[in-house]
């Protein structure tokens, strides 16, 4: 289990990440890629299909853990 104070220092390297130009920018173009290759696959590719699903919810996860964690260190914060 986390102490209080490795929460609050993974909530605040998530909101450094959550708010980089960058890392928000590659997230983005991997969700653009998802959707063109979902618009490329036959719709009888259910294999396919489920793979570029099962890439975007990898995505999805990325940004809902880094914000789990943002709200948990704020959580943290104050109580302290």
């Amino acid at each position: 289990m986390k102490s209080k104070q490795q929460i609050i220092d993974d909530g605040n390297s998530a909101d450094r990440l959550l708010r980089d130009t960058d890392l928000a920018r590659f997230l983005d173009e991997i969700e653009q890629e998802c959707w063109g290759d979902f618009k490329s696959t036959a719709t009888s590719d259910s294999d396919g299909r489920e793979a570029v699903y099962m890439k975007l919810q990898g995505v999805d996860a990325v940004r809902r853990s880094l914000r789990a964690m943002v709200d948990n260190a704020a959580i943290e914060k104050k109580q302290k």
